[in-house]
């Protein structure tokens, strides 16, 4: 490499470097910024990672569905209930809830950034209230009671929600409908408006169709919705935990505190082993640490919790590891080789290649395996694992080679400056 593009390289790597670093921390204070006159606004890099409920403090409880007559709850059921649980908690701000489900059964709710949970608990044991209204407001369907089905369906090359009444309520909406004729009939959820057709004819067979131009998922998400108010799902608390925030943010803060500690260690310990080779090494390394807080705040499968955080450290000193590695291999080479200081080098990075890529292409595998058949923390820590072991090929492989590569082409004879100078016995 000639020395002037060896100087574009270190300033392209230091601008990238000083920006990415700018962009990181909030200097003003806040969360965001706005740009310029725009009605944008710019997430701090940091900031920009969305938090596990460990970390940003809140509560979780995990609950069993069954039928209030005792039968088995189907896949429907649990569909319904979850929406039932998610509008619910976004009905109270919460807006970052998560309604998953586990196994055939059973429900797990996470909500972030609350002390008190007792009302809430209270709450998410309710069911929906479905309730059909005309333009006075005198109810005129009432959820299971009327009736039984609301799903997706194809009408006319167009996709439509479909209503299926019982014998009560086939009776209730045909005259419904003929007391309604070209009116509105609005549908309600907990007094709260979830979509209102227009009456175009009188139905007496019930099965009732409501068009409007649907995408097959806004389709699903009303026949969802609606099929939550007629479900006879009961939930049962099996088990609930606590966090406080303040305690997610004690631990966020001292994770960070440990790993700079930690970083800084290695830098230290780094330059005053492997003298310039260290140098490039630590260069790369605070570049990767940047990189990877910039990927766990963009990749949008990431929710940073304690064992994710497990995960970036695991990476890091796997990325510290591939450093070492190369380097002993340089110092081998130039000592039983005698080679000249740019033949070490180059050849020490190849010929450690192999060794680095079968060991941190077995932990990816790994990774893989916990993001496919692990729980939720597992799944946590294989992703940041992932995206770290992934990175961590990149600084060491190029971006350590390619500093080490700029360094020879302003000296490539000093092996003192490389740590590379050895004492005949």
């Amino acid at each position: 490499m000639s020395k002037t593009k060896a100087i574009v390289v270190l300033v392209l790597i230091g601008v990238i470097m000083v920006t990415l670093g700018l962009f990181m921390f909030p200097l003003n204070g806040q969360d965001s910024f706005q740009i310029g006159n725009s009605d944008y606004d710019f997430y701090w890099i940091s900031k920009a990672i969305r938090l596990g409920l460990d970390l940003k403090g809140g509560m979780y409880a995990e609950y069993s569905a069954r039928l209030q007559n005792g039968g088995e709850v189907t896949s429907s059921d649990i569909d319904g209930a979850i929406a039932n649980l998610e509008e619910l908690l976004y009905s109270k701000g919460y807006s970052e809830s998560d309604v998953t489900k586990l196994g055939e059964n059973q429900i797990r709710v996470e909500v972030p950034d609350i002390e008190d949970t007792a009302e809430l608990m209270k709450l998410l044991g309710q069911s929906a209230t479905l309730e059909f209204k005309d333009e006075s407001g005198n109810v005129l369907i009432r959820g299971s009671e009327h009736l039984k089905d609301a799903y997706v369906a194809v009408s006319e090359g167009a996709y439509v929600i479909k209503l299926e009444f019982n014998e009560l309520g086939k009776k209730a909406f045909a005259k419904a409908t003929e007391e309604n004729l070209n009116k509105t009939i609005s549908i309600y959820i907990d007094d709260k408006l979830v979509i209102s057709p227009k009456v175009n004819a009188v139905i007496t067979d019930g099965n009732c169709v409501i068009e409007g131009n649907y995408t097959y998922d806004q389709a699903n998400e009303y026949a969802i919705r609606i099929r939550a108010g007629i479900s006879t799902v009961r939930l049962t608390l099996l088990r609930s935990e606590t966090i406080s925030p303040t305690l997610g943010s004690e631990a966020l803060t001292k994770a960070i505190i440990a790993a700079a500690i930690g970083v800084a260690v290695i830098v230290i310990f780094l330059v005053l082993v492997y003298k310039g080779l260290g140098l490039a090494a630590s260069i790369a390394l605070l570049a990767y640490v940047e990189l990877l807080v910039l990927f766990l705040a963009v990749v949008p499968w990431v929710q940073l919790t304690l064992t994710g955080i497990a995960g970036v450290i695991l990476s890091i000193g796997m990325a510290v590891d591939a450093n070492v590695i190369i380097f002993e291999q340089i110092k081998e080479d130039k000592l039983l080789g005698n080679k000249l200081l740019n033949s070490s080098i180059y050849s020490g990075f190849k010929k450690s290649l192999v060794t680095i890529l079968d060991s941190n292409i077995t932990t990816i595998l790994g990774a893989i395996v916990m993001l496919a058949v692990g729980s939720t923390a597992i799944k946590s820590f294989a992703l940041t694992l992932f995206i770290g072991i992934v990175l961590s090929l990149f600084s060491s492989l190029i971006l350590t080679r390619l500093l080490v590569s700029s360094f020879l082409a302003f000296d490539d004879e000093n092996e003192k400056f490389y740590g590379l100078k050895v004492k005949e016995a």
